[in-house]
C-alpha cells in the first residue's frame, strides 16, 4: 500500500474514488493537493488534473485562506478524523470565484513516512436550504397568533405552539402524549365528531366552529381547521390542527367596530352610526305614522375656552358636555357628535311640546358651570335649532338641513336659545 496516495492512487482505488459522488482530495503536510477525484473537480469548476500540485487553500475564500492554512497546520500536529460544516459555516470557492456552503470530513492518512490528509467535500447548499426552510417554519410555528397542535395518526399530541398553550391554558409538557379529546367541552355529540372524521378521511381536511374547554374549565368558542399529513405511500402519519379563539376575535371585532362607529373623545355615536340610526328612525316613523325631531346643537363660547385654557381643557369640556347630554335624554334617543363642538340629537315619538321642553332643559343644563378641576369653573352656553317630522319635511336630509338652518338663525340673533325651523 506504500505510495498509494502519491500523485495517483492504484487503478482499482481510482475507479472506486471516481465513482464516489462526494469530492475526494488528498493533501500533504504542506497543503499541496496530490489527488482530486472528478467529483471535486466538477464541484469546484476545474478541469481534470488541474488541481494537482495546487495549494488546497485555492479552494477556500481568499479572506480566510490564511486562517485555513493555520488550521491545517494545527490539525497536522494532532490529526484526527473530524467532520466540519454543520456549525462551522464553511464555504468553498469555485474557480470562477463564486462561493457555496460545504461540509468537510478530514481523515489522517499515515502512509510510510508521509503524513497526508483525506478530505471528503460535499456541497451543503441543499442542506442549508432545508435548514433555512425549517428555521422559517419553526419561526412561524412559534410566533403565529393561531394555536397549532400536531398529533400522530392516533390523535395523540406530539407538538403545540405558544398560542395553543395560551388559548387552552395547558403547558406544552401537560399536553404532549395526551389525546386531543382532553379538550372536549361536552357540547358536541358523537354524531358531530363522526361527521368531522368522515370529512377528514374522505378529503384530508375539515374546518368549522367548535366548542372546547380550557384547563380552568371555561368553555370557549373557536374556529378549527384540521389537515392530514401523509407519508410517501399516502398513509396518514400526522394531523395538524390550527385554531382561532372566536371569543377573542369577537372582542377585537367589537373594538374595531366601536372605533368605526363611535367618537373616540366622547364615546358618542359618530356620523356613520348617526346616519344608520336616523334612517331606521325615519323608516319606523314612516311605517307607523309616529313623529320624530332632529336637533342641531352648538356650544357658545367653546372657541374661547380652547384659545384661553388650551385644547386639553377643551377636550375635557366636550367629554363632560357629552355626559350631561346623556343624563337628560332617553335610551331611545340618539346623541351624536358631528365634530368640534357640534352635536345632533334625534328624538323619537315626540310632539312639539315635548321638543320645546327638551330644548329648554338642555340649554339650562349645559349653561350650568362645569367643574374641570381648574381654579374656576368653566362656563359655556348652548344654541339649538330643530325640525320636526312630518310637519317640516318627510325625508332625513331635509330635516337635518332645516335643523341646521334653525341653529344658524339662533346664532345670528344672539345665541343661548332654541329655534324651530320656519320656512
Amino acid at each position: 500500500m506504500k505510495g498509494v496516495f502519491w500523485s495517483r492512487p492504484m487503478p482499482v482505488f481510482e475507479k472506486i474514488f471516481e465513482a464516489v459522488p462526494d469530492g475526494l482530495l488528498v493533501v500533504d503536510e504542506a497543503g499541496v493537493i496530490h489527488y482530486a477525484n472528478g467529483s471535486v473537480e466538477r464541484l469546484f469548476g476545474y478541469a481534470a488534473g488541474e488541481l494537482l500540485g495546487e495549494p488546497v487553500e485555492c479552494l477556500t475564500p481568499r479572506h480566510i485562506a490564511s486562517g485555513h492554512a493555520a488550521y491545517r497546520q494545527q490539525y497536522q500536529t494532532e490529526p484526527k478524523t473530524r467532520a466540519m460544516g454543520a456549525s462551522d459555516n464553511l464555504f468553498g470557492c469555485r474557480k470562477d470565484g463564486s462561493l457555496f456552503p460545504v461540509d468537510v470530513m478530514l481523515s489522517p492518512l499515515d502512509i510510510g513516512d508521509r503524513k497526508q490528509t483525506l478530505c471528503v467535500v460535499r456541497d451543503a447548499s441543499a442542506r442549508k436550504e432545508v435548514e433555512s426552510k425549517l428555521h422559517l417554519a419553526n419561526t412561524v410555528f412559534q410566533s403565529t397568533q393561531e394555536g397549532i397542535a400536531v398529533t400522530d395518526e392516533n390523535c395523540f399530541i406530539v407538538a403545540v405552539n405558544p398560542a395553543f398553550e395560551e388559548a387552552t391554558e395547558y403547558t406544552r409538557k401537560e399536553v404532549l402524549g395526551k389525546h386531543m379529546r382532553m379538550l372536549r367541552s361536552g357540547r358536541h355529540d358523537d354524531y358531530f365528531y363522526r361527521q368531522m372524521w368522515d370529512s377528514i378521511v374522505s378529503t384530508g381536511e375539515w374546518q368549522g366552529e367548535i366548542w372546547n374547554r380550557r384547563k380552568s374549565g371555561e368553555i370557549y368558542h373557536e374556529w378549527l381547521s384540521i389537515s392530514t399529513v401523509r407519508d410517501h405511500t399516502g398513509k396518514p402519519v400526522n394531523y395538524v390542527g390550527i385554531t382561532t379563539d372566536m371569543s377573542r376575535m369577537n372582542h377585537v371585532e367589537t373594538a374595531v367596530e366601536r372605533l368605526a362607529h363611535y367618537d373616540a373623545l366622547t364615546g358618542l355615536p359618530n356620523r356613520l352610526l348617526l346616519n344608520s340610526r336616523i334612517q331606521k328612525t325615519w323608516e319606523r316613523a314612516h311605517r307607523d305614522g309616529r313623529p320624530f325631531a332632529v336637533m342641531f346643537l352648538d356650544l357658545d363660547g367653546f372657541k374661547s375656552v380652547n384659545d384661553t385654557l388650551g385644547h386639553p381643557v377643551g377636550d375635557e369640556l366636550l367629554k363632560v358636555v357629552a355626559n350631561r347630554l346623556r343624563e337628560n335624554m332617553r335610551e331611545t334617543d340618539t346623541i351624536a357628535r358631528l365634530g368640534g363642538d357640534e352635536f345632533l340629537i334625534v328624538l323619537e315619538d315626540v310632539g312639539r311640546d315635548d321638543i320645546v321642553a327638551v330644548a329648554e332643559l338642555l340649554i339650562e343644563r349645559i349653561s350650568a358651570p362645569f367643574d374641570l378641576g381648574l381654579a374656576e369653573p368653566v362656563c359655556v352656553g348652548l344654541s339649538l335649532g330643530w325640525s320636526h317630522y312630518p310637519e317640516h319635511a318627510d325625508n332625513v336630509p331635509a330635516l337635518i338641513r332645516q335643523a341646521d338652518e334653525a341653529l344658524y338663525q339662533v346664532k345670528r340673533s344672539g345665541r343661548g336659545a332654541w329655534r324651530e325651523y320656519c320656512s
